[in-house]
């Protein structure tokens, strides 16, 4: 786990009166994506994944490439804690991320169960916001055992209406090194607080036991798709067709 990932984790914990997860049971796992836009690697995500009991809690790190930094960087650490429904999987109690990117030297995001808190630069100092609505989006896309229909996902300060268009079952090849079996592909529509319109796709799988998204792919209006794909080396318990 990275050092600042877990320094959030511990912190976050902390806030909330929780003590950190003394053990991950058979469905934690460590997960690594590689990020691609069209043949330009852009940028490396890593989640970690742990539950005990009922409970859970998601740390990642995104870093841009040295090939995208030239057009865009944005670089961060993150964390969520909260409680995994035994049917609806995780429900986020609190949120945190700290990033930096090419538009602003450092931002600082604390969400709880009842407020949130901002904080856009070094030099200023927090401000108290509206608590955003529905699960944080990384534990949303990337562990729901099933396609997402809660309706409203966050980033920890803005909310996103989240709409499955379709599901379907089928086979999947992500090439050397990722996966390849049956997946489950949500089709999803996504809205944000400017009311604009993205198409997400979400292909899962089972690994060990727990569903992981395999593959997410942005469609981004004039762009390349954004496609974040699984890593299969990184995982201990991989399943026989990705060996």
């Amino acid at each position: 786990m990275p050092c600042r990932a877990l320094f959030l984790l511990v912190t976050l914990a902390a806030f909330l009166g929780l003590a950190p997860l003394s053990f991950a049971d058979d469905h934690s796992g460590s997960y690594r994506y590689d990020a691609k836009m069209a043949f330009l690697k852009a940028g490396e995500l890593r989640l970690n994944l742990e539950r005990e009991g009922e409970s859970y809690q998601v740390e990642g790190q995104f870093k841009t490439s040295r090939a995208l930094s030239p057009y865009y960087t944005w670089n961060g650490v993150f964390a969520a804690v909260g409680r995994w429904s035994p049917f609806g999987g995780p429900v986020t109690t609190a949120y945190m991320s700290q990033t930096t990117g090419k538009d602003h030297d450092l931002k600082i995001v604390l969400t709880y169960p009842d407020a949130t808190r901002v904080l856009e630069g070094a030099e200023d100092e927090f401000e108290s916001i509206d608590r955003p609505g529905g699960i944080d989006l990384i534990s949303a896309l990337f562990f729901s055992p099933s396609c997402y229909q809660g309706g409203l996902v966050h980033d920890g300060e803005d909310s996103y209406t989240l709409s499955l268009n379709s599901e379907r079952n089928h086979g999947f090849n992500g090439g050397r090194k990722y996966f390849k079996g049956e997946v489950t592909s949500c089709d999803y529509r996504v809205i944000d607080h400017k009311q604009r319109q993205r198409r997400v796709i979400v292909s899962m799988a089972e690994l060990g036991g727990t569903k992981v998204a395999v593959q997410v792919r942005a469609k981004i209006p004039l762009l390349p798709d954004a496609v974040f794909r699984l890593r299969m080396p990184e995982l201990g318990n991989q399943p026989a067709s990705a060996r």
